[in-house]
């Protein structure tokens, strides 16, 4: 399969080739728009000749997809089993594939002739995400010759993920709607999320609820900090008067850039050296940790997004799965609202994370709910069958033991 001289085809050249077929503007799309036109105009029985064409284009890209992914595998390529299961090389740009279930992977593939690698094969609407997770799951499967213990596996990372997700989410729900109601009641500034610790740093309590013993820890420590480090890290407190507040933790990033930069443009600096100005501004207000959270909630709006993209269309992927469809569309939302409050924490936005992190928690929850009842059952059963196996593994010990202490013994 490595060899070249052996090799009818390279993969690029496959891949090419399935490209000029279904890639967009390419011939299934030319194909689709004679089609259109030519019923528009009331003649598609014309076309009747090239007909077949449809279905063959639809069938050949794939096989030759995957014919590529094969040949591939045979070379030790660590993309290859994504690609054989539908996945585009786009879609798996700067992804990080688990080697070690990869390595199972791409051996199946290989060997297509003596393992069958149909459980690589993507589901409808599944996610690259949900992929991965669901092979992991596959892979110990096919190791064990259990399936129970591989959906114990999945079942454990898809839980682990929630278990470790979800808290944060209901918090940001409660806290969010609760900072809105004394907002409207008594006038309390509203803070960006993720800035607790700036605020203990700088001697303030962040709520109520916070002990006044971490309180005075945190003010303690921030004292010994030099303030120039504070500053870059908590955000800067008197750059924050560009939008009219006291504290860099409230402060709407965007109007302290917007600010910075119109002064700059007063004084009669270019638009470039003004956003610049701008720019720089509004990232020591925020400073290190606000800026960092930023930036990964940014990551993951696209992410999740990117989630819901792959399955297609809304319609059909809101019958398929409609608990799942509603997580995974409201779990976006809240990534991206929680990122604007992080930037701009008006009622708006803390209110839109606070609505959206309700829902998508409650959806998550009940998407699971299945794999949350289940999962002591299945971890029970597999408890039983490691203990079968181990209990097996000990009995052969011991024969083996008795055999080798007979063929030692001259007077056996």
């Amino acid at each position: 399969m490595t060899d070249d001289s052996m090799r009818l085809a390279k993969p690029s050249d496959l891949e090419q080739l399935a490209k000029l077929i279904d890639g967009r503007g390419n011939l299934q799309d030319r194909l689709d728009e004679a089609f259109t036109r030519a019923s528009n105009l009331g003649v598609r029985d014309k076309l009747a000749p090239i007909g077949p064409m449809t279905s063959w284009v639809t069938k050949t890209a794939p096989d030759l997809r995957k014919r590529a992914a094969i040949i591939r595998a045979g070379d030790g390529d660590p993309m290859a089993a994504a690609l054989y299961a539908g996945f585009t090389p786009e879609q798996l740009k700067g992804v990080e594939l688990p080697p070690d279930t990869m390595l199972i992977a791409n051996a199946s593939v290989a060997n297509g002739d003596k393992f069958d690698p149909g459980w690589l094969k993507r589901q409808d609407g599944e996610t690259l995400n949900d992929w991965l997770t669901r092979i992991k799951g596959e892979a110990v499967a096919k190791v064990t010759d259990n399936k129970n213990a591989g959906e114990v596996v999945s079942d454990y990372i898809e839980l682990t993920a929630l278990a470790s997700t979800m808290p944060q989410v209901f918090k940001m729900s409660v806290l969010g709607t609760m900072k809105l109601i004394k907002h409207f009641r008594h006038g309390e500034f509203l803070k960006a999320p993720g800035t607790t610790l700036s605020q203990l740093l700088r001697g303030q309590s962040p709520s109520k609820f916070t002990p006044q013993s971490v309180v005075r820890m945190g003010a303690r420590i921030g004292a010994r900090i030099p303030a120039p480090v504070l500053d870059a890290l908590a955000g800067k407190n008197s750059l924050a008067i560009l939008n009219g507040k006291r504290w860099a933790w409230e402060a709407n990033l965007i109007k302290v850039g917007k600010n910075a930069a119109g002064l700059q443009r007063a004084g009669g600096a270019g638009k470039l050296a003004a956003f610049t100005t701008g720019a720089g501004t509004a990232l020591r207000t925020g400073g290190f940790w606000r800026v960092a959270g930023v930036g990964g909630g940014v990551v993951a709006t696209a992410a999740s997004a990117f989630d819901v993209v792959q399955q297609g269309n809304p319609v059909d992927a809101f019958k398929r799965d409609k608990a799942g469809y509603v997580s995974d569309v409201s779990g976006t939302l809240f990534n991206a609202s929680l990122t604007a409050a992080m930037v701009a924490p008006t009622p708006w936005t803390l209110g839109a994370a606070a609505i959206t992190g309700a829902v998508y928690g409650v959806s998550s929850v009940i998407d699971n709910w299945d794999k949350v009842k289940e999962f002591p059952g299945k971890v029970a059963d597999a408890g039983r069958w490691a203990g079968k196996k181990v209990g097996e593994g000990v009995d052969k010990l011991k024969e083996g033991g008795k055999k080798l202490v007979s063929g030692l013994n001259p007077f056996d």
